[in-house]
């Protein structure tokens, strides 16, 4: 007996059962986010730069501390 003509005399499957709609509090996509913490880092790190930084250093530093307190953020409203 074929394999094909298995399946046709077995019991059909039930339908999957259709995803759930998205929460409407959920926020924004991670894909989203990710882009927010990027923008982030690197508009404080300028912002630090023009407002006499001592060097790159020093910016890049303050844009990581906000990148943590937007990423904090995020997590804790998830």
């Amino acid at each position: 007996m074929s394999r094909r003509k298995r399946r046709e005399d077995s019991t059909p499957q039930p339908a999957a059962e259709p995803r759930p709609a998205p929460r409407p509090d959920a926020g924004p996509s991670l894909l989203v986010q990710v882009g927010i913490l990027a923008a982030v880092v690197a508009v404080v790190t300028l912002i630090a730069e023009l407002a006499g930084a001592a060097n790159l250093g020093v910016s890049l530093s303050i844009g990581t501390i906000a990148f943590a307190i937007v990423l904090m953020y995020f997590i804790l409203n998830s």
